[in-house]
């Protein structure tokens, strides 16, 4: 089984992101919002604000979305998504990885059969 994880980073994309997911049967799926170190310690440490304007531009907030799948997507994930004009290849659009996991959990996931 494999943990798909998926950073977005336009969260305008997000829906069309999940819609790929979806139809690669990915079970469990879970979009969570997420930042940058540099843009926690810009908020959380003003120290580093001025620092930040310097490396980057502001963004808003990525998501990452997560689900399991009972095989490697990634290659379907990325022509699925390059379909629908969504480049993980490009910088700042986002990037994909899988994990292998132990198939072993507890609780229910539908997995289309």
């Amino acid at each position: 089984m494999k943990l798909l994880i998926l950073v977005v980073e336009d969260a305008d994309q997000v829906e069309d992101c999940l819609s790929a997911v979806v139809e690669l049967d990915v079970a469990g799926i879970q979009v969570v919002d997420s930042a940058t170190v540099m843009d926690v310690l810009a908020r959380e440490a003003p120290i580093f604000a001025g620092l930040r304007e310097l490396i980057t531009r502001p963004k808003a907030a990525s998501r990452l979305i997560l689900g399991l799948a009972k095989r490697d997507i990634l290659e379907d994930l990325d022509r699925l998504l390059k379909r629908i004009g969504i480049d993980l290849g490009h910088s700042g659009v986002g990037y994909a990885f899988t994990v292998s996991i132990d198939d072993h959990y507890i609780g229910q996931l539908d997995f289309d059969e």
